[in-house]
């Protein structure tokens, strides 16, 4: 007999639900009151499950019932079948409820460095049942297709619509420089100004060329520009400025640290700003898994202090 031919449906499994409930009360109607369903269907049911598995499973007559050999095999085995099920419902039940399980989080580099230090401190030791697993990513990732519980990005505007997100704060651009660079090529004061300066950029199109984009009172201004220095990460890029390499142009809230510690100084243009952005946690389901909403949650509190935490102090330590 092929796999095929004992593909059993759904029947069969309450047929043998019912028949449980008549082997341990010995009687149809008793059956039926515990199972809110008629005598007669209880009848019917133990019938066709007879007929399905080609054997007696009760011995019947009018004033009692007994199981019959194949019935007391039959409900060895189904009662082994019910243990499984209390048991993987013990598994899945409530588990949303406590953070627990593998968690798997796409953020920007440079985020995920800054956040480092909290995350593997503070946040695995609030929830040690939470097994995290971090990939970083400076570009929009498919949530859904490849699998993450959440991301977190810094984005001027979402284009997921089928995402659930979160604004968890907001930044706006900015150019920045290390205080050794500005002391030795200078400090731009308007656009056309960083023609003359040195750059970084992200991205591999970056080093054939880059646009940055700014606004000024509501125009939109761009500038086409050549990076000396250029990468896929934008942590190497913060690394980078702090070097004495060139001018970053990045979301604020990820140079806090370094800005916060005179690594880096941001450069104000009187003709031009960057734009506002908003730092989000985004994922699939309306009504998360606690375990991401903790996570996502732990997030924005850190980003209200992310001045205060130092990403390469582990290094330096």
């Amino acid at each position: 007999m092929n796999e095929r031919s004992t593909r059993l449906g759904p029947s069969y499994y309450a047929d043998c639900a019912i028949f449980s409930e008549v082997a341990a009360t010995l009687s149809y109607r008793a059956a039926g009151e515990a199972l809110g369903i008629s005598r007669s269907t209880v009848s019917k049911r133990i019938t066709a499950l007879e007929q399905v598995l080609g054997v007696v499973l009760l011995n019947r007559s009018t004033r009692r019932i007994s199981l019959t050999e194949a019935g007391h095999t039959l409900l060895a085995h189904w009662r082994g079948v019910e243990d499984a099920g209390i048991t993987a419902y013990q598994a899945v039940h409530g588990s949303d409820l406590e953070p627990s399980g593998s968690l798997r989080v796409s953020l920007a580099s440079s985020l995920a460095a800054a956040l480092m230090p909290s995350l593997m401190n503070e946040f695995l030791r609030d929830w040690p049942e939470v097994r995290l697993n971090l990939h970083f990513a400076e570009c929009f990732v498919d949530v859904v297709g490849k699998g993450y519980d959440t991301v977190i990005r810094v984005a001027e505007r979402l284009t997921d619509s089928a995402l659930t997100a979160k604004r968890l704060a907001t930044s706006r651009r900015v150019l920045a420089a290390s205080p050794g660079y500005l002391e030795k090529y200078g400090r731009p004061d308007r656009l056309s100004s960083l023609k003359k300066h040195r750059t970084l950029g992200l991205g591999r199109t970056a080093e054939r060329g880059m646009t940055w984009r700014f606004a000024k009172d509501g125009k939109a201004q761009e500038l086409l520009l050549t990076p000396v220095f250029a990468a896929n990460n934008d942590l190497a890029l913060v690394l980078a400025a702090c070097l004495d390499v060139g001018i970053i142009y990045i979301p604020r809230i990820l140079i806090d640290s370094e800005l916060h510690r005179g690594r880096l100084e941001v450069i104000e243009l009187s003709d031009a700003e960057g734009p506002e952005l908003g730092v989000f946690g985004m994922y699939p389901h309306r009504d998360p898994p606690e375990k991401v909403r903790v996570f996502v949650d732990f997030v924005g509190k850190q980003l209200a202090s992310l001045d205060h935490l130092d990403r390469w102090r582990p290094l330096q330590a």
